[in-house]
């Protein structure tokens, strides 16, 4: 054992936004440039894989709501798409389910208890909603999540104490959730990471999609998905978020859909996008080339 009214494209590039290996989360001076893109100082700018044709025509096309957040890990550069937008988490809030549990009272992954360990397993790897509601209580509800995400940087999700799927969130907060994970961390242990990136890396069949998609199998992917229907069997939220690790490439990304007219669309909708962004990001090959004006190698 180890769940097209479009937005106008708003489109972000951010260097040096603090979530890079070493840096403090205030560190940069950002300087924005008429174009949109956003800049720290005089360094090269990596084309957005949020802005190439490919995603471009999957968004403009798309029947309901895209948002979405990639960073590089190599270059410490994100992008964002649809900065503004907030939506449900559905499932996915059980990744930051587990990360409360973990920092709470300085416990880790071997300090906790046989059954919390079943529980959390059977969360994140199988997407169990009545492990997740336990857990949810067991570390404080709205405000034990909330409180850990003031420590982890969000700003832009609120946990709802009715309903956990129903908390709100951005994709950049996302973001920020992940990184907790992938970079060294002063809220988690190595062991913690370690431990819920295991989780992330074995989940089951039916949440073998998202941001792997178009991944190849060589290559090291964490996420959580999410998926429910909003108002009818014809309006779903569906959503994806991991860490995608190898073969040149390191990078987070968090895709969050809204109103897709059914589950496999949204399904579809990420697959497609996590794929372009995967394929348009430098990797091994890429990384050996001369890289072109305006292009950083990390």
């Amino acid at each position: 054992m180890l769940a097209l009214g479009l937005v106008a494209v708003g489109l972000v590039s951010i260097v040096g936004s603090g979530a890079a290996r070493g840096r403090g989360p205030n560190q940069s001076r950002i300087d924005r440039s008429s174009d949109g893109v956003v800049s720290r100082d005089s360094e090269a700018i990596t084309m957005s894989p949020l802005r190439t044709r490919a995603v471009q025509k999957l968004v403009a096309s798309a029947q309901g709501q895209v948002t979405a957040a990639v960073e590089d890990l190599k270059t410490h550069q994100e992008w964002l798409l649809n900065r503004g937008n907030r939506d449900q988490t559905a499932s996915i809030v059980k990744a930051d389910i587990l990360e409360t549990l973990l920092h709470q009272s300085g416990r880790t992954a071997a300090g906790l208890a046989s059954v919390e360990t079943d529980t959390a397993e059977d969360m994140i790897e199988e997407s169990d909603n009545d492990d997740a509601t336990d857990l949810w209580d067991q570390v404080g509800g709205a405000s034990g999540i909330a409180a850990y995400n003031r420590l982890a940087g969000l700003t832009d999700t609120t946990p709802n104490p009715e309903a956990w799927g129903e908390t709100l969130t951005t994709a950049a907060d996302q973001i920020k959730l992940l990184r907790q994970l992938a970079l060294p961390s002063k809220i988690l242990t190595r062991a913690d990471q370690r431990y819920q990136l295991y989780l992330m890396r074995h989940v089951v069949g039916y949440e073998d999609w998202g941001v792997n998609g178009g991944v190849p199998a060589n290559v090291s992917v964490a996420l959580k998905n999410g998926w429910v229907p909003l108002s009818s069997d014809t309006d779903w939220e569906v959503n994806s978020i991991g860490w995608v690790d190898g073969d040149g490439h390191d990078y987070l990304i968090a895709v969050l859909t809204a109103h897709d007219p059914s589950e496999q669309y949204g399904i579809s909708l990420i697959d497609g996008i996590a794929g372009d962004v995967y394929r348009s990001l430098p990797g091994r090959a890429d990384l050996k080339r001369k890289p072109h004006r305006g292009q950083s190698t990390g």
